[in-house]
């Protein structure tokens, strides 16, 4: 029997033996990523990826056809600071020189017409107006001007988008929605960030027990194995409901410096030496075991969980130790010029090196969530949106590149989600919560270079012009694709038999399909 087969024999007896240990923090920064690519055979991942906040989708994704655009231009071009991105083939306008579109000074890096005009995109199928007569002019697309490498993996047909997302118990129309009659379902608390983000992780807006990613997740863990409960689900966001399964633990992965400390696990949300320490594991048998020779059940099982989860730990550093995943290349920061940090790709990396030492570990599913924060631009928008989805771009491409590199290019699936979208027009120099927004998924599997689901009418009501749109409440699009439809489509790539979908996404018999289209099978 070789080492190689010890350590692994190893890391497996103390993943059984972990029992009934609560989420562990695995630092898996100090890890290397395994060689061993044995188990590859059949192996999927997918990754959502969480704007927290509320991504403002309408710059994300924009359709630029000359109706839309005007109407966008209308919506968004004005206030104290205007919010609306360039037309396409727009020139970058350097500080100090005037745009010809706006004719203003451009006089900071925040002003859109500094980063040139949104990047046009052509999807595989023409995107009809809505209520267009057949034969109309096709809908032009394009992305947010700082999203340059997603705008080549959609070119290179490794990205889709998909229109019009959001939190729906049924389909759901304008007049439905403004006058409801009996039998009519709106989703509660639509504008809370609590709420919607627990709507499209668990699909409740009160507590979840168990969230859509770790639920996926236990189909592949039903048999018990050690190695599918404990390794199938990770997060390296802490306390978030997507990778709750009821079979499968899940992992809160600690992302640190290159060379960091000792794996740990801390229950109590404090720093793992306190966790760790002799010190702190004897008070918790004094304080609530005493000298009751019955002793303490609670006090015994935690303190028993702290040992075996540092025993599971070390065993699997060991197991792991000894190889990595290229890092990810300087992030620049588009307002500043200047070389910075990006934690989302800080983040993808562990979760790259997590998925490239599978082999290792055992499961052929993983299921991760990783998130990025401060998408919440009630101000400042211009500052705040346009650096956060630099960094989804450039952590993105990252990912991917590396994925690809080490074989796993069509095992790995990536998508974003959101709180929800944010309000059509400005509020002077950002937007207000609304409800549907546009998302992106990308991979290998993903059938790119296309836009799914419905892409909407945009622009609010007019009285004066009698424009009406049929799919925008007041400020807001209306859904016309339910979270349910999204993931399960991805779910349906991943292996969740329709049985299995049905029971995890119990609302899906509302819509008219459970399969989008964007993935391959």
């Amino acid at each position: 029997m070789t080492r190689e087969t010890l350590s692994r024999r190893n890391a497996l007896k103390a993943l059984a033996a972990l029992g009934t240990a609560g989420p562990l923090v695995l630092n898996l920064s100090s890890l290397g990523a395994a060689a061993a690519t044995a188990g590859q055979t059949d192996y999927k991942a997918i990754v959502c990826l969480f704007l927290v906040g509320g991504n403002d989708s309408n710059n994300l994704l924009l359709p630029t056809d000359d109706v839309s655009w005007k109407r966008y231009w209308t919506a968004r071009f004005r206030g104290a600071s205007p919010i609306a991105l360039m037309p396409p083939g727009t020139p970058a306008t350097a500080i100090g020189s005037t745009n010809a579109v706006t004719s203003r000074k451009v006089t900071a890096t925040n002003f859109p017409e500094y980063w040139g005009g949104v990047l046009p995109i052509v999807p595989k199928t023409p995107q009809f107006a809505a209520g267009a007569a057949p034969g109309a002019a096709a809908r032009t697309f394009a992305l947010h001007p700082l999203m340059p490498n997603m705008h080549k993996a959609f070119s290179a047909g490794r990205l889709a988008a998909l229109a019009n997302v959001g939190s729906l118990l049924a389909p759901l129309t304008k007049a439905q929605y403004q006058k409801p009659t009996a039998g009519v379902q709106i989703p509660p608390r639509l504008y809370s960030h609590s709420d919607q983000q627990q709507a499209w992780q668990t699909g409740q807006v009160d507590y979840a027990a168990l969230g859509w990613g770790g639920q996926m997740g236990d189909v592949f863990a039903a048999s018990g194995n050690a190695a599918a409960v404990n390794f199938t689900s990770f997060t390296t966001a802490g306390l978030t409901g997507f990778p709750v399964g009821g079979t499968v633990k899940a992992y809160r992965i600690s992302v640190g410096s290159a060379g960091g400390g000792a794996v740990t696990i801390d229950l109590l949300q404090r720093t793992g030496s306190y966790n760790n320490s002799p010190t702190f594991l004897a008070a918790m048998r004094e304080t609530l075991l005493g000298n009751d020779a019955d002793g303490n059940a609670l006090g015994q099982t935690y303190a028993d969980a702290v040992v075996t989860s540092n025993t599971t730990a070390s065993a699997f550093s060991a197991t792991l130790a000894g190889s990595s995943v290229t890092a990810p290349t300087a992030f620049v920061n588009p307002l500043t010029g200047n070389t910075a940090g990006n934690p989302l790709a800080d983040q993808l990396r562990a979760v790259a090196q997590t998925i490239v030492a599978h082999g290792a570990l055992g499961p052929n599913r993983q299921v991760f969530f990783v998130q990025i924060g401060s998408f919440d631009t009630h101000d400042g928008q211009n500052d705040r949106q346009s650096l956060l989805l630099a960094q989804v771009d450039h952590a993105l491409n990252y990912f991917d590149t590396e994925m690809t590199a080490r074989g796993y290019g069509a095992a790995v699936t990536t998508f974003t989600a959101s709180d929800f979208n944010r309000t059509y027009t400005t509020n002077g120099d950002g937007t207000d919560h609304a409800w549907g927004g546009h998302h992106l998924i990308l991979g290998g599997a993903v059938k790119g270079g296309d836009i799914y689901g419905t892409f909407p009418t945009v622009g609010v009501d007019d009285a004066a012009s009698g424009f009406n749109n049929p799919d925008m409440a007041g400020n807001a699009l209306i859904p016309t694709t339910s979270v349910d439809q999204y993931l399960a489509t991805i779910g349906r790539w991943f292996g969740v038999s329709s049985t299995d979908l049905a029971r995890i996404f119990p609302r899906l018999p509302a819509f008219k399909t459970a399969d989008l289209g964007f993935m391959s099978t």
